[in-house]
């Protein structure tokens, strides 16, 4: 796991704080994505299929872009996070619209957006106004359990995404290597994370990763953005070369601490780029850790990492003693904005 700057993680780290019991949805990520492996399974898209979007946001934009990450397909696939689908979008096109909460306005106009195109529209919700609509039309969609912060829903509306990829011959059938998911996350990862808390409390965390893996990286800001209420932020290799890293040349005494995620994937000379902007970096004063994703397949250690991450995300919010599951100032904004009328 951790590859430098050896810490003593704090392994007495209080959860009173946890209103929501975050820690028990953590622990049974799981089952989640145990039970997540028979969603979609009943839906298959008709005909061929030019090119996929995955609509969202949020934490159910992750969905999109893990798929986009996983998959190796010769058509476009896109992530979306906005109010309309990309100008190409057509009757060809196969459009995923995912709101957890069914009311997310965004996703609501992405909906009418693939629609007015004539694109094959599956959408994946708990509820609210986006089943209304596709019950109302007859339109496919996967529900997923209520009650969850969408960032704690990953598995529900990921893994139902792939088997109907799956089904409309998108994609290979991907079953053993979701059986490998699941052991994947069977494992513990707590005192791992917390050794990343010990590291990264009080700084500014910075990761990066490949393009490829950059749902694990988006998806370790979200993290201690959501869970800690302490900024952070991500990036991608090699774009990171090219400026960002310029950026840091009179950083010496800052807070930023850089997170690099591997995959046992990426290509040669990423890894080699880590590798020389992790001494280039430490030679400024810059702590820097290489977190390297070793697993069965690239689906498992997707997974696994973002398993990691959000446990990351909680513990450190607790060693600031803050509630890991409210977002009070998303709620206030969307208060303010109003209702949404298309």
């Amino acid at each position: 796991m951790p590859d430098s700057d050896d810490h003593d993680a704090n392994d007495e780290i209080s959860s009173d704080v946890d209103s929501e019991n975050m820690i028990e949805y953590l622990d049974g990520f799981w089952k989640q994505c145990q039970e997540a492996l028979k969603l979609g399974s009943d839906i298959s898209i008709e005909g061929p299929v030019t090119g996929v979007v995955a609509c969202g946001m949020g934490g159910s934009a992750l969905p999109g872009e893990i798929v986009k990450g996983y998959i190796d397909v010769d058509i476009p696939v896109d992530v979306i996070r906005d109010y309309s689908v990309p100008k190409w979008v057509n009757h060809g096109t196969l459009v995923f619209v995912v709101s957890y909460s069914g009311n997310t306005e965004e996703a609501l106009a992405c909906l009418k957006s693939a629609r007015s195109k004539g694109a094959k529209v599956v959408c994946i919700s708990s509820g609210g106004k986006l089943r209304e609509l596709c019950e109302s039309s007859r339109s496919p969609i996967v529900l997923v359990p209520k009650g969850l912060q969408p960032r704690a829903s990953t598995g529900y509306q990921t893994l139902p995404i792939l088997n109907i990829l799956s089904n409309s011959g998108v994609i290979p059938d991907q079953t053993s290597e979701m059986d490998d998911v699941v052991k994947a996350l069977k494992k513990d990862m707590k005192e791992s994370a917390k050794d990343i808390v010990g590291r990264i409390k009080d700084k500014i965390p910075l990761i990066y990763s490949s393009d490829r893996m950059i749902a694990v990286a988006r998806l370790w800001k979200a993290a201690v953005n959501e869970n800690s209420k302490h900024p952070a932020f991500f990036n991608v290799f090699p774009e990171m070369n090219h400026n960002d890293m310029i950026g840091f040349k009179q950083a010496k005494n800052s807070r930023y601490y850089f997170i690099f995620i591997e995959d046992a994937e990426d290509h040669m000379r990423i890894k080699k780029r880590m590798k020389i902007t992790k001494e280039i970096l430490q030679n400024i004063g810059l702590p820097v850790l290489i977190i390297k994703l070793t697993g069965p397949n690239r689906l498992a250690r997707m997974f696994s990492s973002i398993l990691m991450g959000m446990y990351a995300g909680y513990y450190l919010a607790l060693e600031y003693g803050i509630d890991p599951s409210p977002v009070d100032l998303v709620e206030d904004l969307k208060k303010q904005m109003g209702p949404y009328i298309s």
